[in-house]
């Protein structure tokens, strides 16, 4: 009897052993995914913000393109004033005097 009481006294106590193991892990784990959800949101806020910097550069290559584009008329048109107040060239097809 003795001894059977004494198997029960350690199974017993792997028991106890196991279910502190056991505990100590589900700690762990919540911990895990505690980490896991603020590394996804600095994820999803990197993500926004990687976003908003190239709607950003998209805009300044749009305004960019533009701003060359009125430059290169201006230049276009300065250059044909200046040629026709020298009398160098005659009106190109389809435009109207100034």
């Amino acid at each position: 009897m003795e001894a059977l009481q004494a198997q029960i006294a350690a199974l017993e106590a792997a028991d106890e052993h196991r279910n502190a193991e056991l505990a100590a892990t589900r700690a762990e784990l919540a911990e895990a995914r505690a980490q896991a959800r603020e590394a996804q949101a600095r994820v999803e806020e990197r993500r926004q913000l990687i976003e908003n910097l190239q709607s950003r550069l998209d805009a300044a290559e749009e305004q960019r393109a533009r701003a060359e584009q009125e430059r290169a008329a201006v230049i276009a048109s300065m250059g044909w004033r200046a040629r026709r107040r020298l009398g160098a060239v005659t009106e190109p097809e389809g435009r109207s005097s100034d």
